[in-house]
């Protein structure tokens, strides 16, 4: 039986459940930015009854909710009690992701699904999915969110206006306005859904696939930089001036799991060269310990770990220096409610490049 369910489907979010920003690829337009109320996170609404007065509630709450800050504050809670479970970011069954679309979560939705969120079996489904499925979330279940951005465009005229011709008038060097929506729809773990009768495949790959996975997505690199040995044990780096990228010979390594994640961070970092995404820390490079030297290293991390991921290797040394990486980054977190999803979604847009996937933030992760 094929379901035609997606993880981003749009009855499975309350109106109320956004907060505009305004943000564009295009010509900026200045707009005042709003909020409006949503929803609280908690246990399964069991009746429909109960679920429209939850939409009622959400939709008259007299405070708003700003969705960066309830996700910032959950990571900045747990690093500060010190309760953050840094692991590899996969299992057996892989990378986190939706049961029917098999997709593994993407952007910062990757981040709190592997590193903050711990169950066995990682796949999830939203409410009506799993009764779609003829299955029932179980009472007192947690639900978790998966966050998504929708896109507003609106041209000169202040009229709504389709993604392509916001991108033509765009072209054409006329004004357009873009609203960016961050929205969140709720997810439950298979193992709080019960009468369906899931099917997994584990993934345990013998060491020769897990080798021949990594070289797959180097080779796969569109348009790489330049490979380069050399006999120093200490020499791997990216040179932005040369675009090219130096490597000790994987002999040097204590494991062919460490040569390729060092690898992925030194690709991550290739990825900011002008002529591929153009980011500022490879680009517009300023000094070692700068504050935009650091945060090209939180991308870079982010990105390798996310490729050992997509790889399926395991690289616990690398999530303890992400995790290390954010800890740093403490009172940035505090300052800059957007400032994880920036990094996440950077790290995302590198691992795309790289392995020549799509990531449509208006679409959804």
């Amino acid at each position: 039986m094929t379901h035609n369910l997606t993880e981003n489907s749009h009855t499975e979010i309350h109106p109320s459940d956004t907060l505009p920003l305004l943000s564009s690829p295009f010509a900026r337009v200045p707009q005042q930015v709003f909020s409006m109320p949503m929803a609280d996170e908690g246990s399964i609404i069991s009746s429909q009854k109960n679920q429209t007065k939850m939409k009622k509630a959400a939709n008259t709450a007299a405070a708003s909710v700003d969705m960066y800050e309830v996700v910032t504050n959950r990571i900045i809670e747990r690093l500060e009690a010190g309760e953050l479970s840094w692991r590899k970011t996969w299992s057996s069954y892989g990378l986190a992701r939706n049961y029917i679309s098999k997709k593994p979560y993407k952007g910062i939705n990757m981040l709190i699904m592997n590193f903050f969120v711990s169950h066995e079996i990682p796949y999830y489904l939203s409410y009506k999915q799993a009764q779609e499925l003829g299955g029932q979330v179980k009472k007192g279940a947690k639900s978790e969110r998966v966050y998504y951005f929708n896109m507003i465009f609106k041209n000169g005229n202040d009229e709504k206006i389709s993604h392509e011709e916001a991108a033509r008038l765009e072209k054409a060097g006329q004004p357009v306005k873009v609203m960016k929506f961050l929205k969140y729809y709720s997810v439950f773990n298979v193992a709080d859904i019960e009468g369906i009768d899931f099917q997994f495949e584990e993934v345990k790959l013998q060491p020769h696939e897990r080798i021949e996975r990594c070289e797959q997505i180097i080779t796969n690199y569109p348009t790489p930089p330049q490979y380069v040995e050399t006999a120093k044990e200490n020499g791997a780096a990216y040179s932005p001036s040369l675009d090219s990228i130096t490597m000790p010979s994987i002999a040097r390594f204590d494991s062919a799991e460490d040569y390729y994640a060092t690898l992925f961070h030194e690709s991550i970092h290739s990825t900011g060269h002008p002529k591929r995404l153009n980011r500022e820390g490879v680009a517009n490079f300023d000094k070692f310990g700068s504050e935009r030297y650091s945060l090209e290293e939180l991308v870079a991390e982010l990105g390798a770990s996310f490729l050992c991921g997509v790889a399926g290797i395991d690289r616990d040394p690398i999530i303890e220096n992400a995790a290390a990486y954010i800890q740093g980054w403490l009172k940035k977190l505090k300052d800059d409610k957007q400032f994880i999803f920036k990094a996440a979604a950077e790290a995302q847009k590198a691992v795309d490049y790289i392995t020549r996937s799509s990531f449509d933030e208006a679409e959804g992760e």
